[in-house]
């Protein structure tokens, strides 16, 4: 009998998840009105809140990349901090069986 996984790709900077399968983990919605960088990535879990809550879930870390992102580089240009030119940018790979 084959095993089914299920996966998460987590994306990550600063310590905040901020998208998950592409989905915006946030409070705040994400608007191009929304200039302030640090209420949007504070209106996302911490990697390690995020981190148990899914392993209660049955999800298991399996992987992680980390690149240098710079502000130029769309979308998360918007949410770098005003004097930071440069930020690490962390992917998170998550599995778990399926039912």
């Amino acid at each position: 009998m084959s095993r089914t996984f299920e996966y998460q790709v987590c994306h990550a900077q600063q310590s905040a998840v901020t998208f998950v399968n592409g989905v915006w983990q946030g409070s705040v919605p994400l608007d191009p009105e929304h200039t302030k960088e640090q209420s949007l990535l504070r209106s996302c879990p911490t990697v390690w809140e995020y981190l148990q809550q899914r392993d209660a879930e049955g999800w298991e870390l399996v992987a992680v990349t980390t690149r240098m992102i710079k502000k130029e580089q769309g979308f998360f240009a918007a949410v770098l901090e005003a004097e930071h030119e440069e930020t690490n940018f962390d992917t998170l790979y998550l599995k778990r069986s399926s039912a």
